[in-house]
């Protein structure tokens, strides 16, 4: 039996323009493809003829995962497509949990949202970020807490992943009431469907932000203290001025 490998390949921030070459080439390669199926329509016009695949709905992670890993220890080549990066919020450290074999697995990086989002804003992504989910799912929101508390603390930029649902409309609340209570009305903004059809984007401050038009599509950018509003565009500096002078 030939020895497998298995890549975990994200399906980037928006249209597939954003998804790593790298990622293209597994798909495009593998004999035998898991995931959602969402995701796996995103990536249909790479799926190869004659590629085995397996795709299960939301909740479906670890057995698309055992699914990938049991098909590469029968000597496929295998490609479990994730959402976004495959690293972050992702499926990559479930593979390496359950895989005992870890020297056959590939994970491709990718475009995460928050830099895809902050590229959309200006350029608030400039200094040190912190990047934090609301979902309390597989997180206690007891430990939430206490990380906004700490980029408080630290007066990080921070992304915010899955800020609101239907059910769940509290959490994004807190967070802001804390960032202003400790840190004032910072510049904010956020992207909705990144790089995707229907695209939309706000820039402004905590004060005015609206969070019933904020869901799961939508990654909220909170500023540090030193990040302004310039021609409507978030932009946090990296110092350059500071050291060298502005521009003449």
């Amino acid at each position: 039996m030939s020895e497998g490998i298995l890549f975990v390949a994200g399906t980037g921030p928006g249209t597939s323009d954003y998804m790593a070459p790298a990622a293209r080439a597994a798909i495009a390669s593998a004999t035998y493809i898991c995931g959602y199926k969402p995701y796996l329509e995103q990536v249909s016009h790479l799926i190869p003829p004659g590629a085995q695949v397996f795709s299960n709905g939301m909740t479906g992670e670890k057995e698309r995962v055992e699914k990938a890993i049991e098909a590469m220890e029968q000597g496929n080549r295998v490609a479990l497509v994730c959402g976004g990066d495959a690293s972050l919020y992702s499926l990559a450290s479930l593979v390496h949990e359950l895989a005992t074999n870890t020297d056959a697995i590939e994970v491709i990086p990718g475009i995460t949202a928050a830099l895809a989002a902050s590229a959309r804003l200006g350029a608030p992504v400039a200094d040190d970020l912190a990047i934090i989910s609301m979902s309390d799912l597989l997180t206690p929101w007891e430990l939430i807490r206490k990380r906004v508390e700490a980029v408080n603390s630290g007066d990080f930029v921070c992304a915010i992943y899955n800020p609101r649902s239907k059910k769940r409309t509290t959490q994004l609340a807190h967070t802001v009431e804390r960032f202003m209570t400790e840190r004032g009305d910072l510049a904010c903004g956020y992207v909705r469907h990144c790089y995707r059809e229907g695209e939309s984007t706000w820039t402004g401050h905590l004060s005015a932000l609206d969070l019933e038009v904020i869901d799961m599509s939508t990654v909220v950018m909170v500023g540090s203290t030193r990040t302004r509003l310039k021609n409507g565009k978030l932009v946090t500096p990296r110092g350059y001025t500071a050291k060298y002078g502005e521009r003449p």
